[in-house]
């Protein structure tokens, strides 16, 4: 019942962008030629967590600008946060400078001075990515160790087979998060959605080593080259609030004839949906939850199959 009136006028608010100019800026010394990788951070709700973000990348050679870096001094890694937040624009851009001398990364800010959604922010931090190969990665994600953006990129470099690659991320006690993911038929949605193998667990009870093909992938951190994002058509913005869209972009990534895997040598913390919570109430999100998985299903019913059905 909603969806042809919520599709509708998510398709006019979206026709509305091609005649808006975002706001840009670099914060620090930029890479003067191509970068090679691009991290992209949609910003939505709150930014504090932009501050330990960049402490933690500082720690790391692959964000260090001199030696660890290019010959001319500037960072081997582009990193744009998009503020998709109009609410929180302002602070934001008061607080950059004092976060680049604090910190040390340079970095870019894009905004479109209105909240576009999850997946219309990552497009638009990607619209102005100059490296061939894209980290997709929430605000809430913290690395373990330096190296994850170089063994990402390397993984993606060494195996063309692959679209996606995206590494384990565990929660902040140390449980496993995510190690891919997998379809699952929700009986009392009667729907796909997704399910976590070994959710909380501790992470050695996954028997997955090194570099292992999973069915579907979490938008929290997830990497692929520009031509396979190109090719698959990018993020789709038709989705609301931030749900489903991950999957659908692994889906259409799988329909080039590409791989999904995940590097399990890799392990990043997640405090997972402290964006989400902000959104609204909880009748609200599970509503919006509900229409995004109506949505994916309808797109993707045949890869997906009927499902079960009503159980006795």
């Amino acid at each position: 019942v909603d969806l042809p009136v919520l599709g509708a006028l998510r398709r006019r608010q979206i026709g509305r962008w091609a005649g808006r100019t975002p706001r840009q800026r670099d914060v620090g010394p930029q890479p003067v030629a191509t970068p090679r990788v691009s991290i992209i951070v949609p910003l939505y709700g709150r930014f504090d967590f932009v501050e330990h973000q960049l402490l933690q990348f500082r720690r790391d050679p692959d964000f260090a600008p001199g030696p660890g870096g290019r010959a001319d001094g500037t960072q081997p890694v582009e990193l744009i946060y998009v503020i998709d937040d109009p609410e929180i624009e302002i602070g934001f851009s008061s607080q950059t400078e004092y976060y680049q001398r604090l910190c040390g990364p340079a970095f870019r800010w894009i905004s479109a001075s209105e909240n576009r959604g999850y997946a219309a922010a990552n497009m638009l931090g990607a619209s102005i990515a100059r490296a061939d190969r894209l980290i997709f990665l929430n605000s809430d994600v913290f690395p373990q160790r330096p190296g994850w953006v170089t063994a990402l990129a390397d993984t993606l470099d060494a195996q063309p087979t692959i679209g996606l690659v995206g590494p384990r991320l565990l929660f902040p006690d140390g449980g496993l998060q995510h190690a891919g993911m997998v379809p699952h038929w929700n009986d009392t949605m009667q729907l796909w959605t997704n399910r976590h193998p070994f959710m909380g667990l501790d992470p050695a009870v996954d028997p997955a080593r090194g570099l292992t093909r999973t069915p579907l992938l979490t938008g929290a951190c997830m990497a692929v080259r520009r031509g396979d994002f190109d090719r698959a058509g990018g993020w789709n913005c038709d989705y609301l609030a931030g749900d489903f869209e991950d999957s659908d972009l692994c889906l259409r990534i799988v329909e080039l004839g590409l791989d999904l895997c995940c590097l399990n040598d890799v392990e990043l913390v997640h405090l997972e949906r402290q964006s989400f919570d902000r959104i609204g109430e909880s009748a609200l999100r599970q509503r919006l939850t509900m229409l995004n998985a109506v949505r994916y299903n309808l797109r993707w019913s045949q890869r997906l199959g009927p499902g079960p059905g009503p159980q006795p």
